[in-house]
């Protein structure tokens, strides 16, 4: 329980980090002010931000897909409950 609720806030900061670094290129490329080394770091920065937050999210749901069953196995086969 606890290494989801680690993985959910680890999901935030990579999702705080793709809407970061979105609104820092987009004032880059607005203001006329970035260079293109700029922009591309800026690109390379989202790029990674944004296959964490794939990556994390891919992760929870697959770990979230197989809970249920177990948890609805675990009702199921736990003796002296009424039904």
């Amino acid at each position: 329980m606890g290494s989801a609720n680690q993985m959910r806030q680890l999901r935030a900061v990579y999702a705080g980090g793709v809407v970061a670094w979105t609104i820092c290129l987009l004032l880059s490329l607005v203001g006329d002010d970035g260079t293109e080394r700029q922009t591309v770091f800026l690109l390379g920065l989202l790029a990674v931000f944004l296959v964490l937050l794939l990556w994390s999210t891919w992760r929870l749901w697959e770990a979230g897909g197989h809970r249920p069953r177990d948890r609805a196995e675990d009702v199921a086969t736990t003796p002296g409950e009424p039904v």
